[in-house]
């Protein structure tokens, strides 16, 4: 060889500044094979890595040999090779006498007259072998091997960084799956606590339902008459039982929603006409309160593609929400317009609030804000909103106080508009009536 020192520097920096731009092993190993061949002026280079068995060894990349050479797969340890893996370089003058190389006929047909042989290491282990190949006599000087010594160690340190990225694909790949498998337990368990739930509120109902009723015609008078004794028990009961058939109904509620029952209700809906009943009863209990009910409707309101009667109790719990806690001669806004092709929507309020320890949980099931009274509503009016809203694609948040009055609340909440094609509306009964 007659390369200068200097020229070898300058090439390891070269290689190693090519194996850090590289993305694969295969393709770092493979520019590093033929950059040490061109370098080094000798006909071919190969790395190949010891198996597990210690036994054989596999081409990981070659340069300037032939198809018909390289021989796919495992190669059988010769005497060099075995030398080699002892620790230290092995040169083979002439690969034509020399008896210690096993394919001594296949090299020469290949043109090899010269090799040398130098290990691959990993950690202080011996891990596979970087042969050179000239193809004439050549006597690797000092600066010769200790180039591909180094380039020998860019190899090992390019396949020891590749094992490692395996190694962490398949832990995190392991744990990925592990988690994908406790996600669909816990997704398996919540179906059939919801079903569970379904079945026991629906069992619930009509007893309780039942119990109400004759509550109502004793308070009536209609079984005689109920003493001044009397009547506060069966009046507080009657509470309760209205209470408890409240949650009953949110229960369901979740539970078809959770189901996906809504879906078969989709269709392509005016919300103007969602609109006419929630906002009645508004009105009636706002007058009850003397509080001022404004809405700003857009008058040509384009059509969603939702579920009538849901979208009735989204606004009817808004609506009630904002009127029963705004005190007194105060206001309650209703504003619903398209937007960004999208419906928005605004129920704004100048009531109580919602302290800021709360507002990140006023959507979660069972939850009620602490300047809320004990026994206020069953704490899943926003909880069943913002699982409607979802299931809907759109979004609901809310900001307290409100930006634009520095009072009160703001619940916000948007719909995507009606689907592009015609959809046939089914043949169901629209609820006329909805929950407050």
């Amino acid at each position: 060889m007659k390369k200068k020192p200097l020229d070898y520097y300058k090439a390891i920096y070269q290689l190693s500044s090519e194996a850090d731009s590289a993305v694969a092993v295969e393709s770092e190993l493979a520019a590093l094979v033929e950059n040490t061949a061109k370098t080094i002026g000798v006909k071919g280079c190969s790395i190949m890595l010891l198996t597990e068995d210690q036994k054989k060894l596999v081409r990981m990349a070659d340069y300037g040999l032939s198809k018909a050479y390289v021989k796919k797969g495992l190669s059988e340890l010769d005497s060099v090779m075995a030398e080699a893996l002892k620790g230290t370089p092995v040169v083979v003058k002439d690969v034509a006498s020399d008896p210690r190389v096993q394919y001594q006929e296949q090299a020469k047909k290949e043109g090899i007259v010269s090799m040398i042989t130098l290990p691959l290491m990993q950690k202080g282990k011996v891990a596979g072998i970087l042969r050179a190949y000239a193809d004439h006599s050549t006597e690797f000087s000092v600066p010769d091997i200790a180039f591909l010594s180094s380039v020998a160690n860019l190899g090992a340190t390019a396949i020891s960084k590749d094992q490692m990225y395996r190694t962490m694909e398949r832990y995190y790949q392991d744990v990925l799956d592990s988690k994908i498998a406790e996600l669909k337990k816990v997704e398996e368990a919540r179906d059939r606590l919801t079903k569970s739930i379904s079945v026991v509120a629906h069992d619930l109902k009509s007893p309780l339902a039942a119990i109400q009723s004759y509550f109502s015609m004793m308070l009536g008078g209609y079984v005689g008459e109920v003493g001044d004794n009397i009547r506060p028990m069966i009046e507080r009961s009657s509470i309760r039982i209205e209470g408890l058939l409240e949650m009953i109904g949110d229960l369901l509620d979740i539970s078809r929603i959770e189901m996906g029952q809504m879906s078969e209700e989709m269709e392509n809906i005016s919300l103007t006409e969602v609109l006419d009943v929630p906002l009645q009863d508004a009105q009636r209990l706002a007058e009850e309160k003397k509080i001022k009910l404004k809405k700003n409707i857009q008058p040509d309101l384009p059509q969603v593609y939702g579920s009538f009667s849901r979208l009735q109790q989204v606004l009817s719990n808004l609506l009630s929400n904002a009127v029963k806690f705004t005190p007194e001669n105060g206001s309650v806004d209703l504003k619903l317009l398209e937007e960004d092709g999208r419906i928005l929507g605004t129920v704004t309020d100048d009531g109580i609030g919602i302290p800021d320890e709360d507002i990140a949980y006023v959507f979660k099931d069972f939850y009620r804000a602490s300047n809320v009274e004990k026994g206020t509503g069953t704490g899943l009016g926003l909880a069943i909103v913002k699982r409607i809203v979802e299931a809907h694609g759109g979004k609901v948040h809310v900001e307290c106080p409100c930006p634009e009055t520095g009072k009160g609340s703001k619940f916000t909440f948007t719909l995507p508009l009606a689907v592009s094609a015609p959809v046939k509306k089914k043949k169901t009964t629209r609820q006329k009536k909805v929950k407050n």
